[in-house]
């Protein structure tokens, strides 16, 4: 009777893991250390030793999911992410895919994305305890693609204040807004999945986008 018990327990777990989704392993994985910087001189920064937070990135099928976390941050606050081209310490402008126009009307697994440039993360929320963090999902962007999707070796930065990116989608105020929001992280997006890394377009210039930023 014990040995029958085990067994329709046994068979219990089996049916229950069937009914759940199975896990799928990401086909590309990678992080981003995001670390304090120090502002030197006009568009040039220090990488300071403090880190200010984490990010990892993973893709499945087209999707790529972004799990980013921030801490020591001013509580109660909010804070704008942004991927960029460039460097850490010389980052240039935001990543757009290549593209000279904006993408608030384009869709992102069937939702407008409703921020201007296809590297804009959005605003990471702050608590109490100067800590945050944001989820996102998007097939705006692609791991290890070679292509205008990839998104290795661009900088993740964060900024000081919050910006109303749905303000800058509207053509009538896309230009209005202050462009002096400190850099205060930033860390460059690594591939860690244990796979050869494709070479990427390199780009002569970046273009003027019909939105500014």
């Amino acid at each position: 009777m014990k040995q029958l018990s085990i067994l329709s327990i046994l068979i219990l777990a089996a049916c229950s893991q069937s009914e759940n989704p199975e896990f799928i392993e990401p086909e590309f994985e990678a992080v981003a250390g995001i670390y304090s910087l120090e502002l030197v001189q006009e568009g040039k920064y220090n990488i300071k030793s403090r880190s200010i937070g984490y990010a990892s990135f993973s893709q499945t099928g087209e999707v790529v999911t972004l799990e980013i976390e921030l801490k020591g941050m001013t509580p109660n606050s909010s804070k704008a992410v942004h991927i960029h081209n460039g460097s850490i310490t010389t980052p240039g402008r935001h990543w757009n895919q290549h593209s000279f126009y904006a993408f608030c009307n384009e869709k992102s697994l069937g939702e407008l994305w409703e921020k201007p440039f296809a590297g804009d993360i959005g605003n990471v929320p702050i608590d109490a305890n100067g800590n945050g963090k944001l989820i996102l999902q998007t097939d705006f962007w692609a791991l290890n693609s070679g292509d205008e999707k990839d998104i290795l070796d661009k900088i993740l930065i964060v900024h000081e204040d919050p910006e109303d990116f749905a303000e800058e989608c509207d053509p009538a105020h896309s230009h209005d807004h202050l462009h002096s929001n400190l850099k205060i992280g930033g860390g460059q997006i690594t591939l860690t999945s244990d796979v050869e890394q494709k070479n990427q377009q390199i780009m002569t210039r970046f273009p003027d986008f019909t939105v500014c930023k």
